[in-house]
């Protein structure tokens, strides 16, 4: 039975299933109050101050951006922008160049069209900001600023300090500066306004959690991004699974209808132990599709099941926290304690 006919099969009760799962609306309920958490978050412009500066004068007002920006300015000319097969190109280079660019700076004047107004992203932001704190009270709130890198990074984080918001990389599915051969159709669908919290929020669990699986299996790293997407989670909580794993409607209704079907492919097919990282590359990483399961599987479908067993694990133990969660590296351990049983339509 493959993946597209289960979920034709079961498309009546899926939708039915989705509305309660993909919408989240269990986790609005449940979400603690977080209305009387204080945080300060305005979003810098840095990339409005960047194009306002004088390259007449440009060793001034480098200083001065320095002052402003102590961490971010450094970062953006010596890495995010600096040409890395040039060992020799200097940060006033790389800046020269990046602001006489006109492809650069058309492509500016796009996302000033469609940015000149951030305050509903800082209100997101902010709310979101809230859930973190609350969270993980000891962490900082960073000071998040937004940059354009030529389509170089969408979200990042440097240390507790700092957060960036690469605009240029939101500028709808559509935008024509998204070469397909660079980002095909499954990536692009996620370049719109509404997923920068989720790709902050992403490298926030990264920073927060750190980027390495104790492990090489696929367990290991199924229970590593399932626990990433439970901290996503918790940071926005409300928005849709589909938005979250950054599929369309019809694919996470399809993963919905066939948990069972994918859990017990990877059973069959011994891929839970494996650590032959080729062989179960797309149930990980962004991918059109998952094959190795279904042919009409979504890429990234093994994080989703191992959300679905993070899941399983707090509700087998409601007292844990967050970090406890996150605190318990012995995968084997997690899946069995979670008790993980996949649902299935009846």
């Amino acid at each position: 039975m493959t993946f597209e006919i289960r979920f034709l099969k079961y498309f009546t009760l899926v939708l039915t299933l989705v509305a309660c799962q993909s919408c989240n609306n269990s986790e609005i309920e449940n979400a603690p109050d977080v209305s009387n958490i204080v945080v300060n978050v305005k979003i810098d412009r840095f990339e409005q101050d960047l194009f306002r500066m004088d390259t007449l004068h440009l060793e001034e007002e480098m200083q001065r951006m320095q002052g402003k920006y102590p961490e971010l300015f450094p970062l953006f000319t010596e890495n995010i922008i600096h040409n890395q097969t040039d060992p020799n190109e200097t940060p006033a280079m790389a800046l020269s160049g990046f602001l006489r660019s006109k492809q650069i700076r058309q492509l500016y004047d796009t996302v000033q069209l469609v940015y000149g107004n951030i305050d509903p992203v800082e209100k997101r932001i902010k709310q979101l900001f809230r859930y973190y704190k609350y969270y993980f009270p000891e962490k900082e709130t960073p000071k998040v600023a937004t940059v354009i890198s030529e389509f170089g990074v969408d979200a990042f984080t440097y240390g507790d300090q700092l957060c960036g918001i690469g605009l240029d990389m939101f500028l709808g599915e559509n935008y024509r500066g998204y070469s397909p051969d660079i980002f095909p159709a499954y990536l692009r669908r996620q370049f719109k306004e509404q997923y920068i919290p989720v790709r902050l929020a992403k490298t926030l669990a990264q920073n927060t959690f750190g980027d390495t699986p104790p492990g090489k299996s696929l367990l290991d790293m199924m229970l590593y991004n399932g626990k990433m997407l439970y901290i996503v989670d918790r940071l926005i909580p409300g928005t849709p699974d589909s938005l979250i794993m950054g599929y369309t409607r019809e694919q996470m209704e399809g993963c919905v209808a066939n948990e069972q079907a994918v859990w017990a492919r990877i059973l069959d097919q011994k891929l839970l132990y494996s650590t032959d990282f080729g062989e179960f590359r797309k149930l990980v990483t962004p991918s059109p599709n998952a094959p190795v399961v279904f042919q009409e599987a979504p890429g990234e479908i093994g994080n989703w099941i191992g959300w679905q067993i993070v899941k399983a694990y707090v509700k087998r133990n409601p007292k844990a926290g967050i970090k406890e969660v996150l605190a318990q590296t012995d995968s084997q351990k997690f899946l069995e304690t979670a008790r993980y049983k996949p649902q299935q339509l009846r």
